[in-house]
């Protein structure tokens, strides 16, 4: 299983992701800055982690909802990527649509 981690400012759980994923799968993480246009080929599934993204100072995920890699994440959602959100992670995948 090929896995990515976004990483946005001020989220502070995605290397536990990182680290959770790669002790219980033996698989290598991709970490994918949330400027990043275009998500790494192969991936089966992509982890948006908790943490407060943008100090979370306007609605929570609003801000990191907008952020480039989003569009790519949505269009391969909807072509059936597997999209995990945890905490902060889920209100920017609600944000995002």
């Amino acid at each position: 299983m090929k896995v990515g981690v976004v990483v946005f400012p001020g989220s502070n759980c995605d290397r536990d992701c990182k680290v959770a994923v790669e002790r219980s799968t033996g698989e290598r993480v991709e970490m994918v800055w949330h400027q990043e246009t275009e998500l790494p080929s192969g991936l089966d599934l992509i982890i948006l982690p908790g943490g407060f993204s943008y100090g979370d100072y306007l609605r929570c995920g609003a801000i990191a909802a907008r952020s480039p890699i989003m569009q790519d994440i949505r269009a391969k959602a909807l072509k059936g990527l597997k999209v995990l959100g945890v905490c902060n992670g889920f209100q920017i995948i609600t944000e995002a649509g």
